[in-house]
């Protein structure tokens, strides 16, 4: 999802980014606790999480969860949030597909050139990415991917979840998007984790290529499904008691008399936002704000947006972002000679830092972009490359109050799931664990997960 922002705001602001730079080196020195990550984990962690010395038969940790309740379960103390004054929430992208849960792999993993079916020496799959995820290539509808990214939200002090969203038409893989959200909402909601969504209103040019009624119905129509279907959902996002509706752009549809139309069919006004620099093509009564994005001048951009380009009275998104690398040459979704830019992973912490400038500003949030766009190289998640390094380094920045540790045992419960999937011991201490640790019972947790590991092996992981 590339949008770039006017270039005028690298000119406004690269002068003074660049005499503030000792400042906000200071600022980072004293204000945040970032430590450094490894690139390896040793498997062998979870051998901490018990005495050896009085290591319980699996029957009886069995036996001894049984009796308790899931009413018993569910009454516990919730986990902690974060203690950031901004809200912190990632963009997500509900598109992906297996051939284990959906019967093919859907083209985000393979865009059209790429084949998971072809697997390397390495044991990884072929995929459409520079990265790859450290479970492997998954479905956004398997409930135990689902449990797996929730719990590290959680764990790495996420409060919501921005969904990039394509409207409800079943129009090349945009229903599929739709059913891979509202199949993540069934586990979301079981949780405090707020979400939003982020209208894509290039879906109308998918279904047309010129802009007629039937187009800008189709907008009512898709806005009003969000409307009806989500806004009244407990723990859709709210600010100032108005619910969050996100536009990426717009894309398509530029007539500020069309965004009337189209947002005068919903039954109330909300925080409508549009991209950075894009509020006067809805209109200014039509929106209440906008919110920032990735650009290839990086921290520049953001510095002059904020500075110079932005008015803090309105409702203001702020962004964070861990780099930069498309894939969309490689995967043939581009032509060859298209000019290219990226943000290394390598060169400035750029997580950390686009945080740090973000969170100097009154924004109202902080979105990070992204959670899982593989396909761009944005993605916080996991990979065989970076291993945790950036859940770890949101962890930091929102001082939640976990260990780096803690954040493996999302991973030690999808890997004994997906390894012994039948097994009833692992079916239903697996769900025990993933429910302590989401109320913030870690220990029990850990101890749950590493009689298991110890139990049934660990060669898997």
């Amino acid at each position: 999802m590339i949008k770039k922002y006017p270039p005028k705001l690298v000119l406004l602001g690269i002068c003074l980014f660049i005499l503030s730079a000792c400042e906000t080196d200071d600022f980072i020195e004293n204000n945040t606790t970032i430590t450094n990550t490894t690139t390896a984990e040793d498997v062998k962690l979870y051998e901490k999480w018990f005495d050896s010395s009085k290591l319980p038969d699996i029957e009886e940790v069995f036996s001894e969860e049984s009796l308790i309740s899931e009413k018993q379960l569910d009454a516990q103390i919730a986990i902690q949030k974060s203690s950031n004054s901004q809200p912190v929430y990632v963009h997500y992208m509900p598109w992906f597909q297996s051939k284990e849960t959906d019967g093919y792999w859907g083209q985000h993993w393979t865009m059209t050139n790429q084949n998971p079916e072809v697997v390397h020496e390495d044991g990884r799959r072929q995929i459409a990415s520079h990265y790859y995820p450290k479970i492997g290539p998954y479905s956004t509808k398997d409930k135990d991917l689902q449990q797996y990214h929730l719990l590290l939200m959680k764990l790495s002090g996420v409060d919501g979840v921005i969904f990039d969203w394509y409207g409800i038409r079943d129009v090349l893989d945009f229903q599929n998007i739709k059913e891979g959200m509202e199949s993540f909402l069934k586990q979301l909601n079981k949780t405090d984790i707020e979400f939003a969504v982020m209208y894509e209103d290039r879906v109308i040019h998918e279904q047309s290529r010129a802009l007629t009624p039937i187009q800008i119905s189709q907008a009512k129509n898709d806005l009003q499904y969000i409307e009806s279907t989500y806004f009244d959902m407990d723990n859709y996002i709210k600010i100032d008691n108005k619910e969050l509706l996100m536009i990426f752009g717009p894309n398509y549809i530029d007539e500020e008399q069309d965004w009337s139309e189209v947002l005068g069919s919903l039954k109330e006004k909300y925080n409508v936002l549009t991209l950075w620099g894009a509020q006067d093509i809805i209109g200014r009564q039509n929106t209440n704000g906008e919110f920032a994005w990735i650009d290839r001048g990086h921290l520049n951009t953001l510095y002059g947006y904020y500075n110079y380009n932005v008015d803090f009275n309105d409702v203001i998104g702020g962004v964070s972002y861990p780099g930069f690398h498309d894939f969309y040459v490689e995967g043939g979704w581009k032509p060859a000679d298209s000019r290219q830019w990226s943000i290394d992973r390598f060169d400035d912490e750029p997580l950390v830092n686009s945080f740090v400038e973000t969170t100097k500003h009154p924004v109202d949030f902080v979105q990070i972009a992204t959670w899982n766009d593989f396909g761009e190289g944005t993605m916080i998640e996991p990979t065989e490359e970076h291993g945790y390094k950036h859940v770890e380094q949101l962890q930091d920045l929102t001082r939640i109050g976990y260990s780096h540790e803690d954040l493996r045992i999302p991973y030690y419960i999808y890997k004994i799931r997906k390894q012994f999937p039948k097994e009833r011991y692992v079916r239903f201490l697996t769900k025990r664990a993933y429910k302590y640790a989401m109320k913030g019972k870690l220990s029990r947790a850990k101890w749950i997960i590493s009689i298991l590991l110890m139990y049934y092996g660990d060669s898997y992981l």
